[in-house]
């Protein structure tokens, strides 16, 4: 804290400014090895969309902290050191190593064009066990209706936090795109939204409901303190800018309490299950997957046959009954 209010006074005192953002901590590369990882990820950019980028250099930068901490080098690298590392953060990856893999995979495939390394990874990596998917929990009608009534809409930052929740639940917007989201995206007269996601770059039209409109506009006209920042939520304290962090875990560890929803720790109750009530609530209306996917800005429908998984009642309707099938053993009678 002292080191972060040290640099915002030497920057104020050189430029007259100065400009609020999340410090991040020092990569803990080498320059050789930073380099490399730059010009990695500027070769994904326009093939991956930007989340992806942020996932495979995240994987990638955390193999050459590993190989730099056992002493090896990109030039000189094994197998073993590979083998070491997928080894040593396999406990993490509770959900699988796909991704691991996956990055490893591009990495050295732009590493060996590039003469950066000769390593040939592809029969260690070839074989891949399947990700195991984990349909994590959305919020029950019951749980919503708590969540909202427990926000306080007196203050400024219950009226920010009542609007983004609302507009979550009514949209399926993700975090990173309701953060972002700026005042001249929503058209008051046609009630939409128009927005560029953040995740897929893909271009959004979504309709705005009635009761998020509303909050965002006791927000914007009672609780948005007067600022130039182009988002439509932002900070209640000076300086007064678009939020940063972990917007979502905070407004949730504020108000699941107060609304008496429990939460631990990897129980999926987070700011995206917000996302996943509405993606439920649309296959629980009936809706095809397709149009759950054309809401929800996925590219591929696929992606949203997870929330029929989450649909307990309309699966309950698909079983079939066992009268038919008369058991053969006497204890099963």
């Amino acid at each position: 804290m002292l080191e972060k209010t040290a640099g915002m006074m030497l920057q104020f005192q050189q430029n007259g400014a100065v400009v609020w953002r999340r410090r991040r901590p020092a990569s803990g590369l080498g320059t050789t090895a930073e380099a490399v990882l730059t010009a990695f990820a500027e070769s994904l950019r326009g093939e991956l969309a930007s989340g992806s980028v942020h996932l495979v250099v995240g994987e990638v930068r955390q193999f050459l902290r590993y190989l730099d901490s056992v002493g090896g080098t990109l030039g000189s690298v094994v197998l073993d050191e590979v083998r070491g590392f997928l080894v040593e953060v396999g406990p993490r990856h509770t959900s699988g190593m796909g991704n691991t893999v996956w990055a490893l995979k591009r990495f050295f495939a732009f590493a060996n064009q590039q003469g950066y390394s000769e390593l040939d990874v592809e029969a260690m990596l070839a074989r891949v066990g399947p990700r195991r998917a984990r349909a994590l929990p959305c919020f029950t009608p019951e749980e919503t209706g708590r969540i909202l009534a427990a926000i306080e809409t007196g203050s400024p930052r219950g009226k920010r936090d009542y609007a983004m929740v609302r507009l979550a639940l009514s949209t399926g917007m993700r975090c990173g795109d309701i953060v972002a989201l700026r005042l001249n995206e929503i058209d008051w007269r046609r009630d939409e939204i128009h927005l560029v996601q953040h995740k897929t770059l893909a271009p959004l039209t979504l309709p705005l409901s009635a009761e998020a409109g509303n909050a965002i506009a006791d927000w914007l006209l009672h609780g948005r303190p007067v600022c130039q920042a182009p988002e439509v939520f932002v900070r209640v304290y000076a300086p007064f800018v678009k939020l940063s962090g972990p917007t979502g875990a905070l407004i949730m560890d504020r108000w699941l309490p107060t609304a008496g929803v429990s939460h631990q720790a990897h129980d999926g109750k987070t700011f995206h299950a917000l996302r996943r009530t509405t993606g439920t609530r649309l296959v629980e209306s009936g809706a095809q997957l397709e149009l759950a996917a054309q809401v929800l800005g996925h590219r591929d429908p696929a992606s949203s046959r997870r929330y029929i998984a989450l649909a307990d009642e309309s699966l309950r309707q698909c079983c079939l009954p066992l009268d038919r099938f008369a058991p053969t053993r006497e204890g099963l009678r």
